[in-house]
């Protein structure tokens, strides 16, 4: 697992969490934690244990047994995870690898074109943009390193945005997450945010 980690950061990253909500993104993560960082792809657990390891909301309470239901509901609707049995354990969850699950596997099957669409899926072209930027994150200015650089759609999918290495911006796994399925603008606020804590960090 170890090995592949990188991998599976990347292809989380890339492909699987602009098709999710934060919400979904963390529960996913979450439940891959528990399961396939443990050797195991599946896991029993109880959704009001998840409620209670899951920590609290913006508003400093508890996420309650219908929300996780929801989230869990939401990963099985698109592919993430396969809900099992219930037992005295809890629920079994089998938890799917982000290579395994169909919104996934399609955008990675796509080959790599020749044009100006092929700087996303292409790693060749991929590290051609890293170093371009010259392997600064273009939100917060860090320097990244290939574990933990990856590719913005400066203006997001969801958009309209495309795969050219005009849209195609070099971004930190932090930043990444907060600005993925949003404009600019509208991640601004969260960046400066991030990256002001950050700071007082260092």
């Amino acid at each position: 697992m170890n090995k592949d980690l990188s991998k599976i950061i990347e292809q989380f990253v890339d492909f699987l969490m602009p098709e999710l909500t934060p919400y979904e993104a963390a529960m996913y993560i979450f439940l891959l934690r528990s399961s396939h960082l443990k050797n195991s792809p599946e896991i029993h657990i109880g959704k009001r244990t998840i409620a209670e390891k899951w920590g609290t909301g913006a508003r400093g309470k508890k996420t309650n047994y219908a929300h996780v239901t929801d989230l869990v509901k939401g990963l099985e609707k698109k592919g993430c995870i396969k809900i099992g049995d219930v037992n005295r354990e809890g629920t079994l969850y089998k938890v799917l690898l982000p290579e395994e699950i169909p919104l996934v596997l399609e955008k990675l099957l796509i080959i790599p074109e020749t044009g100006e669409e092929g700087y996303f899926t292409d790693p060749e072209r991929r590290k051609e943009l890293f170093e371009r930027d010259k392997w600064i994150c273009c939100y917060c200015g860090e320097k990244v390193t290939e574990k933990n650089a990856t590719l913005d759609h400066f203006n997001p999918q969801s958009n309209g945005g495309k795969h050219t290495k005009d849209n195609l911006k070099t971004c930190c796994f932090i930043c990444n997450a907060i600005k993925s399925g949003k404009t600019y603008e509208e991640a601004a606020p969260f960046l400066l945010k991030s990256i002001r804590e950050r700071k007082q960090k260092s």
